[in-house]
């Protein structure tokens, strides 16, 4: 008598418990994994928007616009002088304070006086996840964009 190949139903359980309890390991990780990489793609993004809205403002040589709209999800919008938009892109997931903002570069990438940012111009991202350490963008007087860490209190 011929013996009849494949598996056995036990066998069958055994291999889709294993599989449930490696799934039930590795669904949190890869989500906070997923949350780390959204915090950097949208710090990218602002990062890149203000970088090519000052840039912009040196190239033509004239007054370029970088306005921040909504808190979740947000978006910015690069405008010219003559209200042309240059670049307009939204956010993945992060929250954004302040909400709103309006930042004017000139002609020489400096921030104007009064454009809707003080003179400690931050951008913080923040994610709904715990343990994801914020971000913190800042634009100087001189016009100059970086990170700021969170922690810097100075």
């Amino acid at each position: 008598m011929r013996r009849a190949r494949g598996f056995t139903l036990l066998e069958l359980l055994v291999v889709l418990a294993v599989i449930a309890i490696m799934a039930s390991v590795a669904v949190p990780g890869f989500q906070r994994t997923m949350a780390v990489n959204r915090m950097a793609s949208d710090y990218n993004l602002m990062l890149s928007g203000l970088n090519y809205a000052r840039s912009e403002a040196i190239k033509r040589r004239a007054e370029v616009t970088f306005e921040l709209t909504h808190n979740t999800p947000w978006g910015y919008r690069v405008t010219a002088a003559d209200d042309t938009v240059l670049r307009s892109l939204q956010g993945a997931g992060t929250q954004v304070s302040p909400a709103e903002l309006s930042l004017t570069f000139d002609a020489l990438g400096k921030p104007v006086a009064g454009s809707g940012c003080p003179d400690d111009c931050r951008i913080t991202l923040s994610s709904s996840n715990d343990g994801i350490e914020d971000r913190v963008l800042e634009v100087s007087r001189q016009g100059r964009v970086g990170r700021r860490d969170s922690d810097d209190e100075s």
